[in-house]
């Protein structure tokens, strides 16, 4: 990947707006009341981690983080942000879509519509490696990628400062290909310092997937579907969501 991804410092700050231990407590939420363990998970894998923004606040809880990206500069990042907080952590170059780990982990997520798959047969070769990386029980949260909107064009913008740097990002996604479910998204962004101004444009076609159809791919997985939540909220499902309304929808999926 290029553009903003090959600058993970920019990247955090365009993504600097989320909660992270809000998110986090989601996600134990969930552990709790859907996970089906003996003992408390104590490790966690994210998907397309990107700058690992959550790898402190899981450092702190006691859990053991992997992070797989396919980015190196990513990875490197990561690698970096671990040992600047004497933190042991596991990093993998990897494709989501086919992949092995080392050791089985307890929960995973995947976070900010970063399920970047082209096809049916690469989620479902993708939720096949989840499979085989994740005990029995366990729960696989993904935040975004699921279309509910039915195949429309959307958008947003927004600005982040940090220090004196300001990330300006837009992202465009628009529909190319209907029977397949292709969308094309641009991601622009300018990146302002005191001394600089750097901009950034990249496109990528990536697959939507539609509330039921992944109901029926799932059944060619060893996932379950567990239920949709918007915005890392167990009190707020998404069936009871005014259409239009939802914010950042998290699909809650078990490993049988």
């Amino acid at each position: 990947m290029a553009g903003l991804y090959a600058h993970p410092d920019y990247y955090e700050i365009a993504f600097d707006f989320r909660d992270v231990a809000a998110e986090v407590d989601f996600f134990e939420a969930c552990m709790n009341r859907f996970g089906e363990h003996s003992n408390r998970p104590d490790s966690v894998l994210e998907i397309a981690c990107g700058p690992c923004p959550y790898l402190l606040e899981f450092d702190s809880r006691g859990y053991d983080f992997t992070g797989l990206d396919n980015s190196s500069e990513m990875i490197s990042h990561s690698i970096g942000k671990a040992r600047e907080h004497d933190i042991e952590a596991t990093f993998l170059r990897r494709d989501m879509a086919d992949f092995i780990l080392p050791d089985d982990v307890d929960f995973a997520f995947c976070a900010l519509g970063s399920l970047y798959l082209d096809s049916n047969e690469a989620l479902l070769s993708h939720l096949d490696s989840m499979a085989d990386a994740m005990t029995p029980g366990s729960l696989y949260c993904i935040d975004g990628s699921i279309d509910f909107a039915g195949g429309t064009s959307s958008g947003s913008e927004w600005e982040t400062t940090r220090g004196e740097t300001t990330v300006r990002f837009d992202i465009e996604q628009k529909p190319i290909h209907t029977t397949e479910q292709l969308v094309r998204q641009t991601l622009t962004t300018r990146v302002e310092t005191p001394t600089d101004t750097e901009r950034f444009r990249e496109e990528y076609v990536i697959k939507t997937f539609a509330p039921q159809e992944l109901r029926l791919l799932l059944e060619k997985t060893e996932f379950e579907h567990v239920g949709w939540f918007d915005s890392f909220d167990l009190s707020n499902p998404v069936e009871s969501c005014e259409p239009g309304t939802l914010h950042r929808p998290v699909t809650v999926l078990q490993r049988q």
